[in-house]
């Protein structure tokens, strides 16, 4: 059971020591992206805080979302740096910020679901568009997160939409045995991703209003 506020990350998985380090965005560049999704998506923008930590967890972003406010740890951790350049390594020209744009979108919609009220509705959609019955809190967020960050990059950067959505399907399947709850591979398609852009639109409530009436 959940309490009022909880910890999500964008990944939980492990990566080779080998694995180069690659240097996270700063709060500033976080802070231009929440300005641009707000643009798109319905959310609370004075709740969210941006803050350089260093946790003991391989998760490049880690966000602690509560009733009365948000905040996205950008984790400076060697681990996590590793897990970045693991994601971004794409071999895509603008792939280091397509996912950049992924990550902001992923993390701000944990901080959307925090708002009092908005989880249990939009699980319950969301659940009835795939088809599925979640098996927890944490597995329900993670693909919706991911589904959100996906239509987030097809707002911003569309140019590299099949590249960051092959690229997120392949990490989540290669993790999945050690990160289940993060393995929304099978969810991670262009009819889902319209859907939940329409979940948590700038029009949220609409949106939701529609999907609940659907059959």
């Amino acid at each position: 059971m959940w309490g009022p506020t909880m910890w999500s990350g964008l990944f939980f998985g492990l990566i080779s020591l080998f694995t180069p380090q690659a240097s996270l965005p700063d709060t500033q560049a976080l802070q231009g992206e929440l300005q641009q999704f707000a643009q798109y998506f319905q959310i609370d923008a004075q709740r969210v805080k941006f803050r350089d930590s260093l946790l003991k967890n391989p998760s490049p972003f880690l966000t602690y979302g509560g009733s009365k406010a948000c905040v996205v740890h950008i984790n400076h951790n060697d681990d996590a740096k590793r897990v970045w350049s693991h994601f971004v390594n794409a071999g895509a020209e603008g792939a280091s910020q397509a996912f950049l744009a992924f990550s902001s979108g992923h993390e701000l919609t944990h901080c959307m679901l925090a708002e009092p009220g908005r989880r249990a509705s939009a699980r319950q959609a969301l659940e009835q568009q795939l088809g599925v019955m979640f098996s927890s809190n944490t597995q329900f967020e993670e693909t919706l997160a991911d589904l959100v960050g996906l239509a987030y990059v097809a707002k911003v950067m569309p140019e590299q939409y099949a590249a960051v959505l092959d690229r997120l399907r392949d990490i989540r399947q290669d993790f999945s045995a050690s990160d289940p709850e993060h393995n929304s591979s099978n969810s991670l398609r262009g009819d889902h991703v319209a859907f939940a852009e329409q979940l948590v639109a700038r029009s949220a409530a609409k949106g939701l209003q529609v999907a609940q009436a659907q059959p």
